[in-house]
């Protein structure tokens, strides 16, 4: 009361964006605006003459409560495979261990080789792995939890292979992410675009 409070105020954390040491960012919502981010620094810098394929370029919505952007996206198009741009819930902080998630910040993008959704077929993994080494992108990959929208896809036959950025304290007020690693990701959707090759036209499906 002598803080000017009331009983059953209510109360909540502030809410920021903060410039932490060098390249390192702090704010809350990071999951999925960083991801939306990069696929927009991508479409500025891409070379359309060098596209390979049919490109489809979604921002989809409600990825957290069921994917229900992603399945009404799965529900009109049926590609053969999808580049999912989620997070990376990494376990790099003090306290946790490395045998789960364990993707640096500040050490590049990351394949999600697997989490709770999807295992991403080996084949493809060494692929990135060797494009990202040819155009000098720093690429990690690993294993962790949640989903990600390509999972949407995959029960049309769709290949997943979900494009990340390590993420710390996922889902929190305090999200700490590495610029660098947005960078990266970015370079990697947009040579992913150049080069790797696709269907002339997308399969349609039925909207329903």
């Amino acid at each position: 009361r002598a803080a000017g409070l009331a009983p059953g105020q209510v109360g909540t954390l502030a809410k920021g964006y903060y410039h932490l040491t060098g390249t390192r960012r702090m704010a809350r919502s990071m999951d999925d605006r960083v991801g939306c981010a990069a696929l927009l620094l991508a479409l500025e810098h891409l070379r359309w003459k060098n596209a390979r394929g049919a490109l489809v370029w979604i921002w989809s919505v409600q990825e957290e409560i069921g994917l229900f952007g992603a399945m009404a996206a799965a529900d009109t198009w049926r590609p053969p495979v999808v580049f999912p741009v989620d997070t990376f819930v990494s376990g790099d902080s003090p306290l946790e261990s490395d045998h789960f998630a364990a993707a640096r910040l500040g050490a590049g993008a990351v394949l999600r080789a697997g989490d709770h959704s999807n295992l991403t077929p080996w084949k493809w993994v060494k692929r990135l792995l060797d494009l990202a080494d040819r155009e000098g992108i720093p690429l990690q990959y690993g294993i962790t939890g949640g989903g990600n929208d390509g999972a949407a896809f995959t029960p049309y036959g769709a290949v997943n292979v979900p494009l990340a950025w390590p993420l710390r304290y996922s889902h929190s007020a305090v999200e700490v992410m590495d610029l660098n690693d947005l960078a990266a990701l970015a370079r990697l959707i947009r040579r992913v675009a150049e080069t790797l090759t696709a269907p002339r036209k997308p399969l349609r499906g039925s909207r329903s």
